[in-house]
This record gives C-alpha cells, sequence and structure tokens, in this order.
C-alpha cells in the first residue's frame, strides 16, 4: 500500500515538472499581466549562412490601477543546444495604470546546412527568455517584474487582429562594455 502511495506521488510530480518545461505564453507577474503575441518564425539566409529568425512582442497590461516607469529591461534567451544570451537595456519606458505596453523581441539561430541544404530539422528554435523589468510605481516603490516565456517551435500563423495597435517601445542595443569591443 505504501509502495503505490509512492509511486502515484511520483508520477503527480514527474507530472507536474514536465508541464512546467511546456510553452508559456501568458503569465501575470506583480502588478502586470503579460502575453507573448505576433509570434513569426522565418528562415533567412545571408552571406550563404542559413539561420532562423524568431520574432515577437510581449503585450504587457498594468492591472491593479498603479502607473510604474521601467528603467531597466534585462532579456536572457535560452535555445536548447545553443546556449544563451542576456543584454540589459536603460531607458524610461511607461506603463500608465491600467495601461498597456509591447515590447518588440528577436532572436537568431544560425543553420547548420545538412546535406539538404535547408534550416530544420533539429535546428528549429524553441526560444525561452526570461525579462526583468526593474523600475519605480507612481507611489514611488521599487518594482521588479520577472517574466518566464517558452514559445512554441512552431507558432501559429498570425491572427488579423494583433498587438501591433499597442505603441511599441524601443530597446537600444547596450554598448559593448569597455575591454570587449
Amino acid at each position: 500500500m505504501i509502495a503505490r502511495a509512492f509511486l502515484v506521488l511520483v508520477c503527480l510530480v514527474s507530472l507536474a515538472a514536465c508541464a512546467s518545461l511546456g510553452v508559456k505564453t501568458e503569465g501575470v507577474s506583480g502588478p502586470v499581466a503579460w502575453h507573448a503575441t505576433d509570434l513569426e518564425l522565418a528562415s533567412k539566409t545571408f552571406n550563404n549562412q542559413g539561420y532562423w529568425v524568431y520574432s515577437f512582442s510581449v503585450l504587457l497590461e498594468e492591472k491593479q490601477g498603479t502607473g510604474l516607469v521601467f528603467n531597466e529591461i534585462q532579456t536572457t534567451v535560452y535555445q536548447p543546444g545553443a546556449g544563451s544570451g542576456t543584454a540589459t537595456y536603460n531607458g524610461v519606458w511607461r506603463l500608465e495604470a491600467n495601461g498597456r505596453m509591447r515590447i518588440p523581441l528577436e532572436s537568431t539561430l544560425v543553420c547548420h546546412f545538412s546535406a539538404g541544404g535547408a534550416c530544420g530539422g533539429s535546428n528549429v528554435p524553441i526560444p525561452m527568455w526570461r525579462l526583468i523589468l526593474r523600475g519605480r510605481s507612481d507611489q514611488n516603490h521599487t518594482v521588479t517584474i520577472p517574466i518566464d516565456m517558452t514559445l512554441p517551435a512552431d507558432p501559429p500563423a498570425t491572427p488579423v487582429v494583433t498587438s501591433k495597435s499597442v505603441p511599441a517601445i524601443e530597446l537600444v542595443k547596450p554598448a559593448a562594455p569597455a575591454g570587449k569591443r
């Protein structure tokens, strides 16, 4: 009887762990609801090198009636089998109380051409993103909003109505640290 209960417990824990690894394109973090929208995957070639470009937007919506000003957005993208990359952007991005804001993002993955010469197979991107937005609320409280996303390998077609009606913020590439130029 104890062995059966233990087996059931192990199965439930395993299912929960596997479920957490699945696609995650929406959620709530503190006062902000977020949703990954307008997911697009394109195969491109430049100088005889193939690569994938995975672009999308993160739509943020403030849900507690307090405006927020973000002054730092850190992005980390993980690609299974290819490692990770992190960038930190500094600026002033205001999310109005009960307002919306859109953050356009993209990642690229170099394709290793097979005998067929195409981007495909195990080279298809399955990006996992972590965004950390830091700033202050209108009440001058420090705010840190973590967002963890796992995007699908084969995104659905872009719908007719998209988040592109929401004004996008602009992320300017950070300058290379001294000594790494």
